[in-house]
């Protein structure tokens, strides 16, 4: 079943992260660095207080819904009342921001960067109750629906000539229709008579630690962007995000799909099946994680010239080709570190602990970025940023395996390391090529060695079942 629902949200995933390479590449064609600046502010902002305020109910929907599963009904109302009440509470913080900002600008991005953080709340928590139901087809057509919308609507606002404003629009409508099409009816079943106070505070109880977690995470992926700005002006965070999005996307896009296959399979198998069985399951967790992003990783670091010129817009692409294998490194560590490491917390319901690492982590990444962003520029943001999460996967490894020791690292594991050496090797004889020609050949390079690899070395068996298959094949 985990391989079934890999490959489900792989699709589910994987076209809106085409569509998005599709965005980044437009909009660093259509946007000066001054106004894509402003809309990554914008969007880091929204995701900031998202995670402070929305993430507790997502998270809770996710673990609760499996033991509610056969009376949703109390769930569901107290979640939905809850996001109203968050909903008030940013109405009131939205209405004093107005007052305390006197630019007509401000006042746009104030009014959009508000009603964005709203429709992106309701949009993340439709697609984590299609997680938590074991429904990646629903996840699916949602998440592809949203992704072409935004980007057409954003396109079309674009050639308009609105500036930074665009995207933003398109986001807005992108989410909204999706979930309005195909995801009302879940909530039908809810009412206020069935909210439960004593549930509310389980949900806090589990949600908040995890929320400060992804909270103090953001801040890491995210504060750069700012004191960039703050130190060289509103060109600097525009020059910077691309480069980092195209990369970060990409590694955690993949990881991502892995984790919502697996977690709620793994929770599953805690509630009903015991110990030992969710045990088995972290091992598969493990390989296949490595396994789908430590080979894009070490690509996209090989070949990070060649894709930022065949990505990005030329104002872009010199800043991105230095950053870019320095964020795949960050990106794979704080992957890592999201979708396995911290599994141990979450499994033996001691989320507290994971505020306290990425704390350590936030506080290193400022101070560093206090002090390398004025002496290196982008270069010192990047480097912060993977001595950050470096620092928060040691720290996650260390403190995870006291409270729930997780498997350790089998020889396929390390096999799949080996292989990604081997195939960075083999590009790297290319990294002088150039063009989308060049890129194509590039990727079918790297794949072609890597799938060998996974051959000869017969990780996981993969060998032994194709000769299996083949022979059973000439047997019929």
């Amino acid at each position: 079943m985990l391989v079934r629902h890999s490959f489900i949200y792989a699709l589910a995933r994987g076209v809106p992260g085409i569509v998005n390479f599709l965005a980044i590449m437009i909009y660093t064609r259509m946007m000066t660095p001054g106004e894509y600046g402003q809309y990554a502010l914008v969007i880091a902002a929204v995701g900031l207080i998202d995670s402070v305020l929305f993430q507790w109910i997502r998270l809770g929907l996710l673990r609760f819904l499996p033991h509610y599963s056969k009376h949703p009904q109390v769930l569901l109302s107290t979640l939905f009342l809850a996001f109203l009440s968050v909903v008030a509470f940013t109405s009131l913080l939205g209405i004093v921001g107005y007052f305390f900002w006197t630019g007509q600008q401000e006042h746009k991005l104030l009014v959009i960067g508000l009603i964005l953080l709203w429709i992106q709340g309701w949009y993340e928590l439709e697609l984590e109750l299609a997680r938590s139901q074991l429904a990646p087809l629903r996840y699916g057509m949602m998440s592809i629906f949203k992704s072409l919308l935004a980007l057409t609507i954003g396109l079309l606002l674009l050639y308009q000539g609105i500036g930074e404003v665009a995207p933003l629009l398109g986001l807005i409508i992108g989410m909204a229709l999706a979930s309005l099409l195909f995801a009302c009816r879940e909530w039908r079943v809810i009412h206020a008579d069935s909210f439960d106070t004593s549930l509310l505070k389980n949900l806090l109880h589990y949600g908040l630690p995890m929320t400060a977690t992804y909270t103090l995470a953001f801040l890491v992926g995210s504060s750069d962007r700012f004191m960039l700005g703050w130190f060289q002006g509103a060109d600097a965070p525009g020059l910077y995000a691309p480069g980092y999005d195209l990369t970060q996307f990409s590694l955690l896009m993949l990881l991502m799909v892995v984790n919502l296959a697996a977690y709620p399979l793994v929770v599953r198998a805690m509630e009903h099946e015991g110990l030992k069985e969710a045990r088995e399951k972290l091992k598969d967790v493990l390989l296949l994680s490595v396994a789908v992003a430590l080979p894009v990783a070490t690509g996209i670091a090989v070949c990070s010239e060649n894709i930022a010129g065949v990505m990005l817009g030329e104002k872009y692409q010199h800043a991105a080709a230095s950053l870019i294998p320095l964020i795949a490194l960050s990106s794979f560590l704080f992957g890592m570190k999201v979708f396995y490491l911290d599994l141990a917390f979450q499994l033996s319901k001691k989320t507290y602990i994971e505020p306290k690492i990425m704390l350590v982590a936030a506080l290193v990444n400022v101070l560093l970025n206090l002090w390398w962003i004025p002496l290196y520029g982008l270069m010192g943001a990047a480097f912060a940023t993977v001595v950050a999460y470096g620092a928060a996967a040691y720290l996650a490894w260390r403190m995870g395996r006291k409270v729930f020791p997780l498997p350790a690292p089998s020889e396929d594991v390390w096999k799949v390391f080996l292989i990604c050496g081997v195939m960075g090797l083999a590009l790297w004889f290319t990294i002088d090529s150039r063009g989308v020609g060049a890129l194509l050949g590039q990727v079918t390079i790297g794949i072609v060695v890597y799938l060998l690899g996974i051959l000869l070395l017969d990780v996981a068996g993969v060998r032994k079942m194709l000769l299996a298959r083949i022979g059973a094949q000439r047997a019929l």
